[in-house]
């Protein structure tokens, strides 16, 4: 997690939106709203989470509005992995690795997010253990979501 510390506290003193990917009532495919949920609360005038819930690309006119410099997309991946191991990965650099299931790939989105905003786009994927319907965010996963939010909420106060 220092890797992921390092580049949070780089990133973070520029403008930033971070889009949560996921579904909540698919165990630990609802890491990415169940992280931005809380992160909203930091919301400020250099810092924007949206939760994106299935449909992402929902929240594109939101992001342009913003006009952040940086974008990272949170979802659950499978990158075999760990569970609850995070990595970060620059949208174009996506190989691989397998993220839930979407109606519009992330690749896809954060490609035309960087080409129409500008931004640098990333992914920070959360290797998810159990993406069962009816299933609850697992403990290993819902605690790496804690110590992100943990780093982003220290370096914003």
């Amino acid at each position: 997690m220092q890797k992921i510390e390092i580049f949070l506290k780089e990133i973070l003193g520029k403008k930033l939106v971070i889009l949560g990917v996921g579904s909540i009532i698919r165990g630990d495919d609802g890491v990415g709203p169940y992280l931005c949920e809380k992160l909203s609360e930091l919301n400020n005038e250099s810092f924007l989470s949206i939760n994106g819930d299935l449909v992402p690309e929902n929240f594109t006119q939101d992001i342009r509005k913003f006009k952040p410099e940086n974008v990272i997309i949170v979802d659950a991946a499978f990158m075999g992995k760990s569970i609850g191991e995070v990595e970060i990965i620059r949208v174009n650099e996506i190989k691989g690795i397998s993220f839930s299931s979407h109606s519009m790939p992330l690749s896809v989105l954060g490609k035309y997010l960087a080409q129409e905003i500008g931004a640098m786009v990333y992914i920070l994927g959360i290797q998810a253990g159990r993406i069962d319907f009816g299933s609850e965010i697992s403990q290993t996963v819902k605690e790496s979501a804690d110590e992100i939010f943990e780093i982003i909420k220290k370096e914003i106060n």
